[in-house]
This record gives C-alpha cells, structure tokens and sequence, in this order.
C-alpha cells in the first residue's frame, strides 16, 4: 500500500487532516517542526484543544462550513493569525490556511494547507518602506509640526512631529477636523479657508491656542500654503510651538504682578508675624508673672501668716489674762475678728497663687457666698451693685469651698471689667437635674446652678466661642491673663459638673456652674461633730520640744503651750534641735516650724524619725499646701492659729 504520510512529510508546507469530529488524523513533518508537537502528541486528539485560542478565530467556521456545505476556504495572514507557528531561528512563521474537504458522500474528513509567506510579505515590506522611506525622512526630520487638510479641512496626513506634539493617537488625528486641535476661542478653519479665497501669499502665520500630548497648554504659531492635486484643493499647515516666546511675555508681566502683590504679602505676613509675636510674648510675660507672683505671695504670706500667729496667740492669752470688762472685751473681739480675716485674706491670695488639690466636702452656699459679700464689694468697686439670689432651702454642693471662693471672685472680676461705667452684679442658685433642660454630656444626676450675671458690654459669638480658650483675652495689655474662665471651667469639670455661657453684645452676660449635689455620705462626712476641745481635764502634762526661727512666733507659741500646761524647751533651728534631743531623752513632742533657715521643718522630721520613730512631730507652716509628699506622714498645723487650734493638735498627735 502506497505510503501517503511519506509523501506529506517530505511537503515544504503544512498539512493536518481532520475528522468531522475535529480529532486529528493527519500531522506532517512540517507542521511538528513548527509547532514543536510530534504527531503521535496529537493524533487523535481534538484540533481545537491542542492549540489555546483556536475555537475563538474564524478557523473553526471555515471548518465547519467545509464538513456542512463542501466549501473550501482561504484564511490569509493579514486578517487572522492562527497557529503558534516558529522557525528554526525562533521567529515568528507568518501564514495562510486554505481549507478543503475531501470528497465523500458524506464528507468525513477535511484537509488544512498551511503556506509559509513571511518571505514574500517582507518583500512586500521592504519594497514599501523604500518606496516611503525617503519622503518621510524629509518630513519627519522637520521639528515642527506638519499637517494636510483636504478642502473641508478634515485631517489627510501629518508627520511624526505633529503625532508627537498633540495629545490624539493616529487614528484619532486622522479624518478629524483640524480645529480639533484647538482649545482657545479661535477657528483655523474659516482663518484657512478667508486666507486660501484672498489668495494670500505662502508663509501666512496665526497664533492660536492647543494642548500638546502631555496635556500641557501650548501656543503655536501656524503658517500655511495652498497646492493642488487630482482636481482637489488641499492645504498643508506648519505648527510651531511659541509657548515659550508667549510664556516668556507673559512671565514679564506676571513677574510684575507678582513682585507686588508679593510686596504686599510680605508686609502682610511681617505685621502678622509681628502681631504673632506680640501676643505670645504677653503670654508668656502673663505666665512669668503668675509663677513670680505665687512664689512672691508664698514667701509674704509666710512672714505674714508668723505675724497673725503671734497677733492671735497674744491676744487669745491677754482675753484670758484680763478680768472681764465689756469695752476690754469687745476691743480683743475686734483685734482677733481683724486678724481672722487677715488669715482669710492670705489664704484667699495663696490659692489664687497656686493651683492645690481639691478637697472635695459638702459646701453650704447659701452661707459660703454671703460671707463673701463684703469681699466680693471691696473687689468690684462700689459702681456696682451686688445681689444675691439664693434660696436659704438650697441643697448643700459637692466642691472644693476655697476653690469655689477663687472661682466665684474670678467671675466677679470678669464682670467688674466688663462694667466700666457701673451696673448690677448678680449671683443666683437653683436646683436643677439633668431631666431639665441641661448642657449636653452632663451626667444625669442633681446639681446646683450658680448663675453669675452681668449687665456689662456682652461678647459677640466670636468671642464666646473662644471664652474659655486658655490665654483667650479681650482685656488691654497687662490686664488679664487669659486664665480666668479655663480655670474656673476645669474646676466644675474636675468635681463633675460643667460650666455654660451665654451673652449678647450690649445685655451683659451670665456665667453659670452647673455643680453636682453632694450625697448622703458627704452630708455625714460634714455632719460629724468635731473632737472635743482639748485640755488638762485628762490632767496629761506634755515635754514639748518647740522648734521656729522666729522669735516671736516661738515665744507666743510657748506662751500658748505653757498656759495649756506643758513644759516648753525651744530650739531656734534644726541643728540645735537635734542636739536638745540628744541631750533630753524625756522630749514626748516636737512641733517644728517648717520653712527655716539651713534644715527645714520636714528635713529635722525625717532626721528625728531615722533616730526616735515614734516620736510624735508637728509641722507648723504659714504656706498654703505642701507640695511634698512625704508631709502626709506629719500632722500639719496651719498658720496663724488659736489656742483652741494648738490644744486639739497636740491632744491628736500624742493619741
């Protein structure tokens, strides 16, 4: 039997037979060498599941139509690329597939015919190029760009410099009209089409607006020339780009422009900068002097604080000494009730100074703010009137009462100086709960509403939305620090309430603090009855070591000490102290001053605990607060203080 698969082999071209199924029957030498497969890969097997893609292409039609109707197809390479197909060096094999069905009643199988044409299509090619190569050359060496119109003025040719140069790929630059190109207010093509009627001479030149490629806005200049071809009109236009010659005309005024209003700006900035500068100086000047203040009023509220003590001490022993005598008495009375609100005074300055713990206790306002009455008037002036609102039935508050004092005269100085020419103070309380109407995010409990109202100028909404803003002032320069408002505001947040504001420009305005009521437990906290006054009843007579730089204040106190019955032994420093008690082993008490010269009052306590530990020791200090936290260890006896004072202390330490 003739051997045909021999004969296809040896075929300089493809040859794959078919079944009606599509399952490969024939695959000679050729096709494996160009596709890599041999046939024993691929008989049998599905044509279209060889190859990936192969259904997808008109192939699979032509097939078809070959098994169905007898016809036989051509599938050239410039419409379809088939098969995979490689030579020898790698490249691509470009191909036609004629498709013919082998006669039969009915048709069974199908022959493909692939022809190998990359030979004859590179001819083609170069053949082309050589023919296009060098008027391209010409053209395409022209820097600027170069475009044909036909007489309706759509897009005929162009070089590679104008493919370059506008922001549209080649198919969309062909056949579009040549105003397409421009983004300002003008139309080249009644410009061309005005110029070509008058005949104007070659080399006639517009500038118009465009976008290049990269979206950059670009002036050019288009010049332009009739010519004729085929009975047709056509004009070829030369686009130069003159952006920078534009740019470079505009930049001179812009320049202009911008070294004025950059002149402006600058003076601009320099005032602000200034006023900038000015402001945070006067903050930190504001800052600096409440830091030298506090530490100013500490250091003469000591001294002051040692001179009531020796007032008060004094006149407590001379009420006791004096046989009674109504005028005698209410002189004392005056002298000590003078002193006592000296001692008042000077705590009131030293927790403006400082900033100390709260101690948060039940607080009676309806008593606290009328004995601030007289204080509160002797601040404002007498311009303005004070009045008070408060319900004697008033629940008590939840407070620090010394800080709620600083916060209350801080709102009463705020009004004063927002009352330059005189007005009404008033200060009201009302029990409200958070069921009522109340600021937002207040936990829901009961509180006291202590309204601070003015009839002074207002703020505008400006203003008040930055009242209490720290350092945030309207008052003139060295007036005000900034710090009223914050701190009151931190007050009431910090003992669970809140602060409100509201004001209108010309009807005053009222400041109120929103402060939680205090609870059973701090009612009986404020209830509890004090220790009973001590004395000799108990008949135990103490060997007291008084410890104080100060002259007169350790003598008064040993007068006080003496008159209670107790055995004084004064040491006028730490180091003489500390030497009495090495010599005297029957010392059962030390009271020590605690700002003195050398060795401090803390300083000789923690010396006297590392020797004698039990040993009971007093601080006695005219400071407001401690801030060292070791003092919580030693009962503290705040200066000035009465007889009555010094014997509960003593009585207390020894226990």
């Amino acid at each position: 039997m003739f051997n045909w698969e021999a004969v296809f082999d040896v075929i300089d071209a493809g040859v794959i037979g078919i079944d009606d199924r599509y399952n490969v029957v024939c695959w000679n030498e050729w096709i494996a060498k160009g596709t890599e497969l041999s046939a024993a890969a691929v008989l049998g097997r599905n044509l279209f599941d060889v190859f990936d893609g192969l259904g997808k292409t008109r192939l699979k039609t032509a097939v078809a139509d070959a098994f169905q109707y007898g016809s036989s197809s051509v599938l050239t390479h410039s419409l379809n690329k088939l098969f995979p197909f490689r030579n020898e060096t790698g490249q691509e094999v470009i191909h036609n597939v004629i498709v013919r069905p082998l006669p039969a009643d009915p048709i069974k199988h199908c022959i493909l015919q692939i022809t190998d044409v990359s030979v004859s299509v590179a001819r083609e090619r170069v053949l082309r190029d050589r023919q296009n190569a060098r008027y391209h050359a010409i053209v395409d060496s022209a820097p600027d760009a170069i475009i044909t119109t036909s007489p309706d003025r759509t897009i005929q040719w162009f070089n590679a410099a104008a493919e370059r140069t506008f922001a549209m790929s080649v198919d969309a630059l062909r056949e579009q009209r040549i105003d397409t190109l421009l983004t300002g207010p003008e139309n080249l093509t009644e410009i061309l089409a005005a110029h070509d009627m008058k005949g104007a001479a070659s080399g006639t030149a517009v500038q118009v607006h465009g976008t290049k490629r990269d979206g950059v806005s670009a002036y050019f200049e288009v010049s332009f020339a009739g010519w004729n071809a085929d009975g047709r009109r056509f004009i070829t236009t030369i686009w130069r780009d003159v952006t920078e010659r534009v740019a470079a005309e505009n930049a001179l005024y812009a320049a202009r422009e911008a070294l004025r209003k950059s002149n402006e700006e600058l003076e601009q900035r320099v005032i602000e900068r200034t006023n900038e500068r000015e402001v945070v100086l006067r903050q930190l000047h504001e800052s600096q002097k409440m830091e030298t203040i506090g530490q100013l009023t500490g250091g003469v509220a000591h001294d002051f604080n040692n001179l009531l003590a020796v007032i008060l001490g004094s006149l407590s022993l001379l009420r006791k000494g004096l046989p009674p005598d109504p005028r005698t008495s209410r002189l004392l009375d005056g002298a000590i009730q003078g002193a006592e609100r000296g001692a008042t005074l000077t705590k009131r300055l030293l927790a403006f100074a400082r900033r100390q713990e709260l101690k948060l206790e039940a607080v009676e306002v309806q008593k606290l703010i009328p004995e601030m009455h007289d204080f509160l008037r002797q601040t404002i002036g007498p311009a303005i009137s004070v009045v008070l609102d408060i319900p004697s039935d008033i629940p008590p508050v939840k407070i620090d009462a010394n800080q709620l004092e600083l916060a209350l005269m801080n709102l009463a100085v705020n009004s004063r100086d927002a009352m330059p020419n005189g007005g009404t103070l008033t200060i009201s309380c009302r029990t409200e709960t958070t069921e009522m109407k109340a600021p937002p995010g207040l936990p829901q409990s009961d509180y006291i509403r202590i309204n601070v109202a003015d009839t002074g100028e207002g703020m505008n909404d400006a203003t008040l939305a930055k009242a209490m803003e720290p350092f945030f002032t309207t008052k003139g320069i060295g007036k005000g620090t900034g710090l009223g408002l914050s701190m009151v505001h931190g007050l009431t947040a910090q003992c669970g309430g809140t602060m409100t504001i509201s004001s209108s420009v010309g009807r005053g305005t009222t400041v109120s603090l929103w402060l939680p009521a205090a609870n059973a437990g701090d009612l009986m906290a404020a209830l509890t009855p004090q220790a009973p006054q001590a004395s000799l009843q108990n008949g135990r007579r103490l060997r007291i070591l008084l410890v104080d730089d100060d002259y007169l204040v350790r003598a008064n106190t040993a007068l006080m000490m003496s008159d209670l019955g107790h055995t004084v032994i004064e040491a006028s420093s730490g180091k003489s102290a500390l030497e009495i008690l090495q010599l005297d082993n029957r010392i059962q008490l030390v009271v020590t001053d605690y700002l003195m010269p050398g060795m401090n009052g803390l300083d000789l306590a923690k010396a006297i605990r590392g020797v004698t530990p039990k040993l009971p020791i007093i601080l006695s200090t005219g400071y407001a607060d401690i801030r060292s936290p070791l003092d919580m260890v030693f009962p503290r006896l705040p200066k000035p203080y009465t007889q009555d004072e010094l014997a509960k202390i003593l009585d207390a330490a020894v226990k």
